[in-house]
């Protein structure tokens, strides 16, 4: 009996093992399928947290419609494009998929063909979802991107400017045409994707093949690809009709615009391209409507090829060498004219620049010279790029506090010295510096800095040769009144950085942490922020939002927080305004003013395009790179290229509220239709500038970046005459900043410093525009010629509001004897042995010579140039002490003098400043 049981069933454990497989792929296939749906349900729910909470942000700061429009806009442009290239890359699949023919495989000879033609049916439905989610998700992305571009196509207005070759409106060019480009080339884009897949399913389903068989290409596959490929050629003819009016920024000829070979080839060869690729579509649906051949395939993709080459690329390329390069001084005049004039306009110089020919009078008396420089400027000693060091020991007070790496510079009413020049910074919090970093102390506690500093920039303490602070200690004093010292939002906070503060009404429990007490004193002060700029987040529902958001469990379960609990993020005032209105560029430098008792943040926002027909395309990045972004006191702009820029909008923010408010700038003298569209975009965001505070309209200042941008044109369009400006012998540069590398030669022992140095800073002084008038708050910029070695021009332009607001003045010096260039009189200054040998003394022991700003101003016809010279120990605590101060006037020599007064005398008793 036991030798009959001996062999079972001999099918018994196979069919087991068989249905115990099945059962796991099943659950296998369950588990995925659960995972997939977890993922999925976890990345919306962290979309749908981050769209919530950005908008409880953007409805804090009332500007919860502008969040909306973005949202919309974005689901409108996600959704149809997203649906046209799922139905595009659904539809092709589906397509070959039903064209497959009825082919028996060799397993042996096709063995990857034949393993998917088996196991195919089985996941058909993930094929066809594959091919329509990832095009529709990646291409409804990319459209989603363009929402500005969008939003200013459908609100354009009219410019009532029309360019001299198509004789469109400007408007076309900057709002419409845009988008017309991005629709075009996101349905390639969606059809590249069928094209894709068209190939790859044909392989795998039969419609063309390597080898076997004598048909390669079935006649199905041809007609799918034919379909596609009329499609593609169809839009790439539309995308050379709107290629014709890239020709009005056409980069080929000696500047940018429709130059020579634009208008002669370029255009006529988009007109061909046009008509070919139409004729090589209607082949394509020929042959997919009758013919159904891949020669006729391969031909009219061919053809296109070949056009697009020898036409499209070699006929213009060509043009140029024989026709336009060899006559370019005559042949481009016209188009040199066009863009000199469209320059001006679309950088707001046109007539606001004013050429003075520049040169000393016979009048050389040296008393008199020193009077004018006296009297005519404020000439700062106090230089705001190297003494912040020197804040931060004297009114950092604690080390939870700190100031930016250099200073503003404001204009202030002050008692007995109206319009006085202020170097000043806000006390903002450190919280590296807290003593304790715990979470409460670091979001509920230190909240916030506390006051501003400020000293005037043309004097210094004689006995101490530290500033003479207006604004300073604790409790501070205040010769100009701040009311609301507390700084909830300022440049110090970092990215991601927020605090929770606010306290019921009738609660007397002060968590955070105000300001230290009085010197000698142990107790300090409390307080609870009273503004309404945070985020209310009182229920539960918001602080689980938040935490979740922020990462950071403590704020759902902390007990500190309460009712009147209020979240506040996005602390720094440039990031602030960037959300708010991400269709401007912002300037790099955002500087406090005290208007009324309350700390503003001030930030400059452009507005910018680069399809302005026929004006100078111009490198924003490098045409704002000054000594102040390398060292990261100022932001750097992106590097992109614009061609119109300016500065439309005035942007507030409120340092204890938080609160951000745009204001129209200059809208009278300067209109700007590209703000006037996007107005129409966001309705009331923009306030007139008529409703600016009086008190916050004089601390309002001309732009440094947008300054850097017109000194870098008016380099050379200052030459006013087409074949002047081809020639290009009178070109100016920005000048190199000079006291980098002289500070690194004196302080490395006399060792040349390698690299290049960068352009230097403007300066903002209170001086008279041609050194005999009356003074006025300025920004200035010495010129030098084009290789960079003569003194050239001397630019500057009324920093402050009010009828002469923007002018440029333009001193032009002569070609001889004008005076010298910063790199000159640098060194003239490292050539005088006196003052070499002082400055090796100043670097002896533990100490470093702190080089200033070269500020030059003009004066009775010429420069007067000035550098203060500091030394700083290299100690932790160490901060920069001014030594001395040399100047130089004119073609004389530099004058070393322990204080301000007696440079400018010796200067101006030099030999070599005679006229």
């Amino acid at each position: 009996m036991s030798l009959l049981r001996l062999p079972a069933n001999p099918l018994a454990e196979p069919e087991g093992r068989k249905k115990l497989g099945g059962l796991l792929r099943r659950w296998l296939i369950r588990l995925g399928i659960a995972v997939l749906a977890i993922i999925a349900l976890y990345e919306l729910f962290e979309v749908a947290v981050q769209i919530a909470t950005t908008y409880l942000w953007f409805d804090s700061v009332g500007a919860g419609s502008v969040y909306r429009k973005e949202i919309w806009s974005k689901v409108l442009l996600f959704t149809v494009f997203a649906v046209i290239a799922a139905a595009i890359g659904g539809g092709t699949l589906i397509a070959a998929r039903k064209a497959r023919p009825r082919l028996a495989t060799n397993p042996q000879n096709d063995v990857f063909r034949n393993t998917f033609r088996r196991y195919e049916p089985r996941f058909a439905w993930l094929l066809v979802l594959a091919a329509i989610v990832v095009p529709g998700v990646n291409i409804g992305q990319r459209a989603a991107a363009r929402w500005q571009t969008y939003l200013l196509w459908s609100h354009a207005q009219p410019w009532h400017q029309k360019d001299s070759v198509f004789h469109k409106d400007i408007s076309f060019y900057v709002e419409v045409y845009p988008f017309h480009v991005a629709i075009d080339s996101l349905l390639i884009s969606a059809v590249q994707y069928g094209l894709v897949i068209a190939v790859v399913a044909g392989y795998w389903y039969g419609g063309w093949r390597v080898r076997g068989g004598r048909q390669k290409v079935t006649r199905n596959f041809v007609i799918l690809l034919s379909v596609l490929c009329a499609a593609y050629v169809l839009l790439k003819g539309i995308g050379y009709w709107l290629a014709r009016y890239a020709a009005t920024t056409s980069s080929q000829g000696p500047v940018t615009g429709a130059g020579y070979t634009a208008v002669h080839a370029l255009v006529p060869s988009k007109y061909v391209m046009v008509v070919i690729a139409v004729l090589c579509a209607a082949a394509l649906i020929a042959n997919a409507a009758v013919v159904g051949r891949a020669r006729m395939l391969v031909g009219a993709l061919a053809t296109l090829l070949i056009a697009a080459m020898v036409i499209g690329v070699g006929w213009p390329k060509l043009f140029y060498r024989l026709r336009e390069a060899p006559s370019q001084a005559s042949v481009d005049l016209s188009e040199i004219a066009r863009n000199q004039a469209a320059t001006m306009t679309a950088f707001g110089l046109e007539h606001n620049v004013t050429t003075v020919p520049y040169n000393s009078t016979n009048t050389t008396d040296s008393a008199q010279v020193l009077k004018l420089a006296g009297s005519t400027a404020q000439i700062p000693v106090l230089d705001p790029n190297k003494m912040s060091p020197t804040f931060t020991v004297k009114q950092q007070l604690q080390p939870y506090y700190r100031f930016k790496s250099t200073l503003d510079i404001g204009h202030y009413n002050l008692p007995g010295a109206p319009g006085e020049d202020v170097a000043l910074a806000t006390r903002g919090l450190n919280l590296s510096g807290i003593p304790s970093s715990s979470w409460v102390n670091t979001h509920l506690v230190y909240t916030h800095g506390y006051g501003i500093v400020a000293a005037p920039t043309s004097k210094m303490d004689a006995a101490t040769e530290s500033p003479i602070f207006l604004n300073g200690g604790m409790p501070p004093a205040q010769d100009i009144p701040v009311t609301r010292p507390q700084v909830y939002f300022g440049q110090g906070f970092p990215s991601g950085s927020y605090a929770i503060v606010g306290q019921p009404k009738g609660s007397h429990q002060n968590i955070e942490f105000d300001h230290p007490g009085a010197k000698g004193s142990s107790d300090s002060a409390h307080t609870t922020y009273r503004g309404n700029g945070g985020i209310p987040i009182g229920s539960t529902l918001r602080r689980f939002l938040f935490a979740v958001q922020l990462n950071s469990p403590s704020i759902l379960f902390s007990s500190e927080l309460n009712s009147a609990s209020q979240l506040l993020e996005v602390r720094n005032p440039r990031t602030r305004v960037a959300q708010v209105a991400p269709w401007l560029k912002l300037d790099g430098d955002v500087y406090p003013a005290v208007v009324d008792g309350k700390i503003k943040w001030i930030v400059d926002g452009y507005t910018t395009s680069n399809k302005y027909p026929d004006s100078q395309m111009i490198n924003l990045r490098s045409a704002t790179n000054t000594t102040l972004t390398q060292n990261g006191a100022s932001v750097s702009q992106p590097s992109v290229g614009v061609n119109y820029m300016h500065n439309s909008v005035k942007a507030v923010v409120d340092a204890y509220t938080g609160k951000v408010t745009l204001y129209a700038w200059n809208q009278q003298a300067q209109p700007d239709p590209l703000l006037k569209a996007w107005e129409g975009v966001f309705p009331g965001l923009v306030k007139p500038q008529s409703s600016i505070p009086s008190a916050l309209l004089s601390q309002m200042r001309y732009p440094t970046d947008m300054f850097n941008v017109q000194r870098t044109l008016l380099a050379k369009y200052h030459v006013t005459g087409a074949a002047n400006f081809y020639s290009g012998n009178d070109f100016w540069t920005v000048p190199t900043d000079p006291t980098v590398a002289a500070a690194k030669k004196i302080n490395a022992k006399g060792s040349s410093s390698s690299g290049s140095s960068p352009n230097q800073p403007a300066s903002y002084i209170t001086m008279s525009a041609d050194g005999y008038g009356k003074p006025r708050y300025s920004l200035s910029s010495p010129m030098v010629t084009y290789n960079g070695r003569d003194l050239a021009a001397f630019l500057s332009v009324d920093a402050q509001p009010g009828p002469d607001y923007g002018k440029f003045t333009v001193l032009e010096f002569p070609s001889e004897g004008g005076g010298e260039s910063p790199s000159q009189v640098q060194n003239d200054i490292e050539s005088d042995t006196t003052i070499t040998e002082a400055l090796t003394l100043q670097r002896g022991g533990q100490s470093n010579v702190v080089l200033g700003t070269l500020v030059a101003i003009p004066v009775a016809g010429r420069l007067m140039y000035v550098e203060p010279v500091y030394t700083q120990s290299s100690g932790s605590q160490s901060f920069p002490i001014l030594r001395h101060v040399i100047a130089l006037y004119g073609n004389g020599a530099p004058s070393f003098d322990n204080d301000l007064q007696g440079a400018l005398a010796a200067a101006a008793k030099s030999p070599g400043t005679a006229g």
